[in-house]
């Protein structure tokens, strides 16, 4: 579908009102932030999207594309579009609510966030104080570590191998012993494309790969087929900046939409940051495997850990 994106004017307001109605979306602030929205066009307005500022936070609201024009791409083009906008002008965290997409801003990076966690400043807003359901979701995106994350294409396996590989080397992150080749790297990307799973990368602004994450089957006979296993991996110099989280968000998405039931890790156990970031994003420990692993000459414990999806 072809289709532009440009800044809302005042005339549109009726196109957006009625993409608002058709949505099941609230109405209450929208006109007033009016100049934060965007529209996408296709011979006629088929899409809307805006931010609403609130000092350093930001709240995404209003994604609505037109019932006819759904699944063509435009809701994350229109998001893609406004985070881009957000990080450009300096703001720290973007945040939205809603009761039916978790799923769909969870593929570009939000996570669920508890209700206290939300700036006092973005209480006021409609969206905190009755515009949408009790039972909404509150969601975020931390744009500080200034990446954002999207599907992974063959270009960028060559970024994804060196970071692999430098934990094969350096670290228990992995078990494996000898690198990854290039051509193995490229056939377990065409694998997930083949099988349908998941696979991520996180990318700065400036187009370089610092993080992937992805997914297949935990085991293959067909009574493991609703359990999956994950892989995420950073570039050394990103670590500590939040990056897994907002990679996981997509992962386990993309497998909760793909109908798998749970979600397994296998991790050091001793890796203390890996289960804090595992823990934070709803994975508990499921039991240890004392001495399952053998690397660098010691024996290593194996955790397992679990989030149901």
């Amino acid at each position: 579908m072809q289709f532009t994106l440009r800044p809302a004017q005042a005339a549109d307001w009726p196109a957006i009102e009625a993409l608002l109605h058709g949505a099941a979306l609230p109405v209450a602030g929208a006109r007033e932030h009016l100049d934060q929205f965007v529209v996408a066009e296709a011979g006629r307005i088929v899409g809307c999207a805006g931010l609403e500022p609130h000092g350093e936070a930001v709240l995404l609201r209003s994604l609505a594309v037109e019932a006819s024009d759904r699944g063509r791409g435009l809701g994350q083009a229109l998001t893609r579009h406004l985070l881009a906008r957000a990080m450009e002008e300096g703001r720290q965290s973007v945040w939205l609510r809603t009761t039916t997409a978790a799923d769909f801003f969870g593929l570009l990076g939000f996570r669920m966030a508890a209700p206290e966690t939300v700036p006092e400043a973005l209480r006021t807003s409609a969206a905190f104080q009755g515009a949408c359901p009790d039972g909404a979701a509150t969601l975020l995106l931390d744009l500080r570590p200034g990446v954002t994350v999207r599907p992974a294409r063959a270009d960028d396996m060559a970024a994804v191998l060196d970071i692999y590989n430098h934990e094969v080397r350096t670290s228990t992150a992995t078990y494996q012993y000898a690198e990854r080749t290039p051509q193995e790297q490229l056939e377990q990307w065409a694998a997930k494309q083949r099988d349908g799973h998941g696979f991520f990368v996180a990318e700065t602004a400036a187009g370089e790969v610092v993080g992937y994450a992805c997914y297949g089957l935990f085991r293959p006979r067909e009574g493991w087929r609703f359990a999956c296993e994950h892989s995420v991996y950073l570039h050394a110099q990103w670590r500590g900046r939040g990056i897994a989280r907002m990679l996981m968000a997509p992962v386990m998405a993309h497998a909760r939409r793909r109908g798998f039931h749970t979600m397994v890790g296998v991790i050091d156990a001793s890796n203390a940051a890996s289960v804090r970031m595992h823990e934070a994003m709803g994975f508990r420990v499921a039991g240890v495997l004392r001495e399952g692993g053998y690397k660098f000459g010691r024996w290593l414990d194996v955790a397992f850990v679990q989030a149901m999806l």
